[in-house]
């Protein structure tokens, strides 16, 4: 293993994280001294402390790697990339805990992580105080009926109060404007891949930029739009730039009380796929049809393998009739048509718990399709107390969450490539019986796939099913009801960010132990580089010499 060459490159990347801080860093500054309202803690010293540990971090690093002989390897590119992925969430976390908005850096580093991984669960809860003493108590929630299970925990995030000490913002609101558009800003590094965009700007990593960049890509085939990696990786970031700028516009064309800041924040979320929002009631809070409209169709945007976005842009529009593209539509299409019938004539529960008649048609659609696709596409947004419809809904949710997006999306769960390829491989075994002596050959988009490819896929999905099973099986030993633990496993493992009961939409994931907050950031990083980039690392036989 190449561990100066190794040492040598993340310094230079930590270089260009600093960079990146320099973005938040500004906006703090202008929030505390650009008189400009801001009641909310002012965070400007936290990233300046962050930026400059990352710096002495990265001249650390790159002096160790100073005298590298610049071989690198595909080995040395998936330790790079799993390296990358872990000191980004801790750098990242800095701000969070320096600040004083976490108590721990547990929390800190779990929220860095979820937004890199564009995963979007969060830990931000209110504190809960005593009427009379006002001291901090814990917050009491539970399943004691169903499951004979009870919570006590503390929340994460102090209100701000005036000058006479009354409570004004609690929960995200909370929350330093500027820590709350860097988490935002890192789902929209972390959606279409920091390593990629490395990739793009640091043509000196040679051999090792193409191993890299599929590393990072998820999908079950590797597709280059152009010859060289460079290239690919730079119009990539063009098109997912160009479709964020489009948002913006669109979210405040439409919506006349959407802010510039609120607009970037939320498209940094949405064309990610993250589920990040500045406010405490998601997307709900806006209460407009048409951001919910516009916030939809990015969703979707995030959840298309951006290489058809480049074929169009040359013309080649018959690229997108492919067997992967026509799926993945189909699928939204019948999950969105199960979620609005089985919701029409259910008590109406879009204000978050208060029931306002039944779900007309209307409704339905504008609720139910708006939930159905954030769910597939692993955003994670939420304008409806869905963990109080009905359970075909609930259930509808969680299957679609491991269907997942389009390969080479920012989009997270399976990716319907692979359940294409399961159905083929599945049709092949079924007609292997009857016709034993025929000879089969799996092409998708005219292309022959590879004994090693299939194999590939069958492994995955025995992997998915083992962090499943697995993970449910340690949420529950750590004390979490079943149906929270399967519903948490399902958001962190597939990069979602909503779950059900404990984790829904009302709540946040601060109930969760730090032992279960490491193991969640965990799964996220595991699903976020579909589990072999980071599994390999645990053969021992990977870190011997050649």
């Amino acid at each position: 293993m190449a561990y100066r060459e190794i040492s040598r490159v993340v310094g230079i990347y930590l270089y260009f994280l600093a960079a990146a801080l320099l973005i938040p860093l500004s906006l703090a500054g202008y929030f505390q001294w650009g008189n400009v309202a801001h009641p909310q803690p002012h965070t400007t010293v936290a990233f300046a402390e962050t930026i400059v540990i990352c710096l002495a971090l990265g001249g650390l690093l790159h002096l160790i790697g100073w005298h590298a002989k610049g071989k690198f390897y595909k080995r040395e590119a998936l330790a790079l990339v799993v390296f990358i992925w872990f000191i980004t969430a801790m750098i990242g976390g800095l701000p969070f805990r320096l600040s004083g908005t976490f108590d721990s850096m547990t929390d800190s580093y779990f929220e860095a992580m979820s937004g890199l991984t564009t995963t979007g669960a969060t830990t931000m809860a209110p504190k809960n105080y005593d009427s009379r003493s006002g001291e901090e108590v814990p917050i009491e929630k539970g399943f004691q009926e169903l499951f004979g299970v009870d919570y006590s925990f503390y929340g994460t995030i102090k209100p701000v109060r005036d000058a006479a000490g009354k409570v004004t913002h609690v929960g995200v609101e909370a929350v330093s404007r500027a820590l709350l558009f860097w988490r935002s800003f890192m789902q929209w590094l972390g959606g279409m891949g920091i390593v990629v965009l490395f990739v793009a700007v640091l043509p000196a990593l040679g051999v090792g930029g193409k191993a890299l960049f599929h590393t990072e890509v998820p999908g079950a085939i590797e597709e280059s739009v152009t010859p060289r990696i460079k290239e690919t990786a730079g119009l990539l970031w063009k098109i997912y730039f160009g479709a964020s700028l489009l948002e913006v516009v669109l979210l405040m064309a439409t919506n006349h009380e959407m802010t510039l800041f609120d607009a970037l924040c939320i498209t940094f979320s949405t064309i990610s796929t993250g589920g990040f929002t500045v406010r405490n009631q998601s997307i709900a809070s806006w209460n407009n049809v048409h951001t919910e409209w516009v916030s939809m169709v990015f969703m979707m945007v995030g959840s298309i393998n951006f290489a058809l976005y480049f074929h169009c842009l040359r013309g080649k529009f018959y690229r997108i009739y492919q067997p992967e593209f026509l799926l993945y539509l189909g699928i939204v299409i019948v999950s969105c048509l199960v979620s609005v019938f089985n919701l029409v004539g259910t008590p109406n529960t879009t204000l978050f718990g208060t029931e306002e008649g039944v779900f007309g048609w209307w409704q339905a659609i504008r609720y139910g399709c708006f939930q159905s696709i954030s769910a597939q596409t692993s955003t994670g947004f939420a304008t409806a107390n869905y963990d109080l419809w009905p359970f075909v809904n609930q259930v509808q949710m969680l299957l679609v969450m491991y269907v997942g997006s389009m390969a080479g999306s920012t989009g997270g769960g399976i990716k319907v490539i692979r359940h294409y390829m399961l159905g083929r491989i599945l049709h092949y075994k079924l007609e292997s019986i009857y016709r034993p002596f025929a000879k089969r050959t799996l092409r998708i988009n005219g292309r022959t796939i590879a004994n090693n490819a299939v194999t590939t896929v069958l492994c995955f999905y025995m992997v998915v099913m083992i962090c499943s099973g697995l993970g449910t099986f340690l949420l529950t030993a750590d004390g979490v009801d079943p149906a929270t633990a399967f519903a948490t496993n399902t958001c962190m493992l597939n990069n979602i960010g909503i779950a059900f009961r404990m984790g829904g939409p009302m709540e946040s994931f601060a109930f969760l132990s730090p032992m279960a907050k490491i193991f969640s950031s965990l799964w996220m990083v595991l699903g976020r580089l579909e589990f072999f980039a980071v599994l390999v690392l645990l053969v021992p036989g990977f870190w011997k010499k050649k």
